[in-house]
């Protein structure tokens, strides 16, 4: 174990792919235990041979289909007509078409890229500095993953044996408090540096807009609703939505020809690809953490320091937070979660909390370096530097943690719904 991590740390500090990392790393542990290689391909086909897996590349794909028609540009005009009077609008619409697009994507590096070559440009017209905007959107991004439907949800709902529903249902108010404190967070920056109000609110705008994009809201609707209303899985609702997608493009809008589609299907096997081989390695690194009996030493370990469950806690999430500065968010996944499984049923935390946990805690490594993926597309679109941005992500990433510490504290914010809607 001391060589698995040690190699494994050296690796990642050395800025090396986390799949190069994570393949090495256990190749060194297989050589040195006279354990056939072979194993990792074994691990890899066992863990990619999954049902829900599927859903990955449809949402993936549903995303870039709707990011290469005028469905962001329609989603947008809706929200700045709502909230657009108020001071500093567009950053709070910025909040709110990730809020919707996130019903839709399910990742937050789809949501960064899609919206971000939008909106960073019409901020910036709008009298608003570059790397504002660009945490702005970094920052609103976080909420996609968190609100149904998620692929981290997806991908820890097969890691742990819970029902991807019910996890879907747990991640809702998070994610929708998660928003509400973003907006909150830029109202009040846009009050300091009297930022423009965007429009006034008139109700024939807010009306064409909303008729502008019924076809994208009823797509949202149809999704969250066939998958919360246990119509079809989610692997179904990504496939439908694609079809639905594919549907409103060619036929409905006009606005979709082959060579987009073509790039999107190009974008979407890239991003699946990185995902589901990520997916692929981090089982046998998983693997070996589990022959090695970690998850139980480290459960002994926390015990040793606190008995006390919200204490527990705390520190998990402080270790979490260092995890998703230094590591992709796939692949902390697939390494950490079992072993907080089994720490969350020694201090009576319920499973679907502590995976919310989790993934809320990983998914706030988007907005922090060194790896921070978010920050990078949002730095390559507003061409400021990573440093400038993080600055002005800050406030935002405190709002988050706040959200975090609700999520701690108070376990029916995560398990109310699940709870109500399995009676």
């Amino acid at each position: 174990m001391l060589l698995l991590f040690s190699v494994f740390l050296i690796l990642l500090l050395l800025n090396i792919p986390i799949v190069v990392v994570i393949g090495i790393s256990s190749l060194a542990y297989l050589f040195l235990n006279d354990i056939p290689p072979l194993l990792i391909g074994q691990r890899i086909t066992t863990s990619l041979l999954s049902f829900p897996l599927l859903a990955i590349p449809f949402f993936i794909l549903l995303a870039e289909v709707l990011n290469h028609g005028g469905a962001t540009q329609r989603l947008m005009r809706l929200v700045v007509s709502i909230v657009g009077f108020i001071r500093g609008g567009l950053g709070l619409a910025n909040v709110g078409i990730s809020m919707l697009f996130s019903g839709i994507s399910g990742t937050a590096l789809a949501d960064t890229s899609g919206l971000g070559s939008t909106l960073i440009p019409s901020m910036k017209k709008q009298g608003y500095s570059s790397k504002y905007a660009a945490a702005v959107t970094a920052a609103s991004s976080t909420v996609g993953p968190i609100i149904p439907p998620s692929v981290p949800l997806i991908i820890a709902g097969v890691i742990a044996g819970l029902s991807i529903y019910d996890l879907f249902l747990a991640g809702a108010i998070p994610g929708l408090l998660m928003g509400f404190a973003m907006m909150v967070t830029a109202y009040i920056i846009a009050l300091k540096r009297k930022y423009p109000r965007s429009n006034r609110f008139e109700t024939k705008e807010v009306w064409a807009s909303l008729k502008g994009c019924i076809w994208e809201i009823s797509l949202i609707i149809f999704i969250l609703y066939g998958i919360l209303g246990g119509v079809f899985t989610a692997t179904e609702a990504g496939a439908m939505g694609v079809i639905y997608a594919l549907f409103l493009g060619f036929v409905v809008r006009r606005e979709l020809t082959f060579k987009k589609l073509y790039r999107a299907c190009v974008e979407t096997t890239a991003l699946s690809g990185i995902v589901l081989i990520i997916v692929g390695f981090a089982s046998t690194f998983g693997w070996i953490i589990a022959m090695e009996r970690f998850p139980e030493l480290f459960s002994e370990w926390i015990l040793a320091i606190t008995v006390v469950p919200i204490l527990a806690l705390l520190l998990v999430n402080l270790v979490l937070l260092v995890i998703g500065a230094v590591m992709e968010t796939t692949a902390a996944l697939i390494i950490v979660l079992p072993t907080l499984l089994l720490l969350g049923s020694s201090i009576g935390v319920d499973p679907i909390q502590m995976t919310i946990i989790v993934v809320l805690n990983l998914i706030l490594g988007l907005l922090t370096p060194p790896i921070g993926m978010a920050l990078y597309i949002v730095s390559s679109i507003s061409k400021e530097k990573i440093g400038a941005i993080v600055k002005e992500v800050f406030p935002f990433f405190i709002a988050n943690l706040f959200v975090l510490l609700l999520v701690i504290m108070f376990p029916k914010i995560s398990l109310w719904l699940p709870t109500l809607l399995n009676r």
